[in-house]
């Protein structure tokens, strides 16, 4: 279905205005010679449901932009879909087609992606069905699923290089089971040289706490998650179990609640892992097409966090969405390759 998007945004950012909900300028962010940008992409369900011309703007402003802001890969948050059916799989099988050959994207099933209509009564998704395992097994950035689960995209690990250090993209499915928790220490543990970051559905809360069952106020998680088979992990459990363990993971991005939060930890070797939750689904027209930009600055250390919509061309310029980071320097650089 053809849409005004001119005025559909341009009434977007006058409710949000009157709102207060984010002081955005017109323009993309610069970008930053000799940086490198991972692309990371909020719950699309409203989009795969409702717009699925915002899902497609996303894709091919990432695809176009992908040199000019050097995006080495795109990473979704889950909540791909709302109700976890064909046509809404399709939306984002034909959004992300747009990404063939130019960037590699990591994809991870949400509660909505989960059981019969969205609903997480159980497990099942048809991710794998619209994004086959084998079709990123041809990719060199790919390193794997969850080996009880060969076929399955549901948790993978993807193993690139840029910036001057090698990385490794943990993505792990909604309330991840134990086992899959044990294959993700397994992988973590053997690439000690990769900076690892992790994504996942539901980790960081917007109060900047995880999310924790054991605290009797966040039931949430539970809502969705405490029937699931195999055992089922909140954001403290990942904290406890895999992030904090190994001194070299960085960075956790998840989503599930909007808009944002953020949180610093220290692991049990001291090192800072950096957390952040970013969704823009609660807001007008399920998002606006706002996507995350993290910029790796040329310093080796520093990351600029932007939030950008390629529909409005609107960057955010609230302070809590507007901040750089920094993630400890590379021992050990290595020649930018994939």
């Amino acid at each position: 279905m053809i849409r005004n998007y001119s005025l559909l945004f341009r009434l977007t950012g006058v409710l949000l205005a009157l709102g207060s909900l984010a002081a955005v300028r017109s323009q993309p962010p610069e970008p930053v010679p000799g940086s490198f940008t991972l692309a990371v992409v909020p719950d699309t369900q409203i989009y795969t449901w409702k717009f699925p011309a915002t899902y497609a703007a996303q894709m091919q402003w990432i695809a176009t932009n992908a040199e000019k802001y050097k995006i080495t890969y795109a990473l979704h948050l889950g909540d791909i879909t709302e109700h976890n059916t064909p046509i809404e799989w399709e939306v984002a099988r034909n959004a992300h087609q747009l990404l063939a050959g130019k960037v590699p994207y990591t994809l991870l099933p949400g509660n909505h992606d989960m059981g019969e209509q969205g609903k997480t009564t159980d497990r099942q998704t048809l991710l794998s069905d619209y994004f086959p395992v084998a079709e990123f097994r041809a990719w060199p950035s790919y390193g794997g699923v969850y080996d009880r689960e060969p076929e399955s995209l549901n948790n993978s690990c993807h193993l690139f290089s840029a910036g001057g250090r090698k990385w490794l993209v943990l993505a792990l499915e909604f309330a991840p089971r134990d086992d899959v928790l044990r294959w993700a220490n397994d992988v973590v543990a053997a690439h000690p040289d990769r900076t690892v970051i992790m994504t996942t559905h539901a980790y960081l809360q917007t109060n900047n706490k995880r999310y924790n069952r054991i605290e009797t106020a966040e039931r949430h998680f539970d809502r969705y998650a405490s029937h699931l088979e195999g055992g089922v992990n909140d954001g403290e459990d990942m904290w406890q179990k895999l992030i904090k363990r190994h001194p070299n993971v960085a960075l956790v991005i998840s989503g599930h609640v909007g808009i944002t939060g953020r949180l610093t930890s220290i692991g049990d070797a001291g090192n800072e892992v950096h957390q952040m939750v970013v969704d823009y689904q609660s807001q007008p027209e399920g998002g606006g097409g706002f996507l995350r930009l993290l910029t790796f600055l040329p310093d080796g250390e520093t990351v600029r966090v932007r939030d950008y919509s390629p529909l409005s061309d609107e960057t955010v310029t609230d302070p809590e969405r507007t901040y750089d980071f920094k993630i400890p320097a590379s021992k050990q650089p290595t020649a930018q390759r994939k």
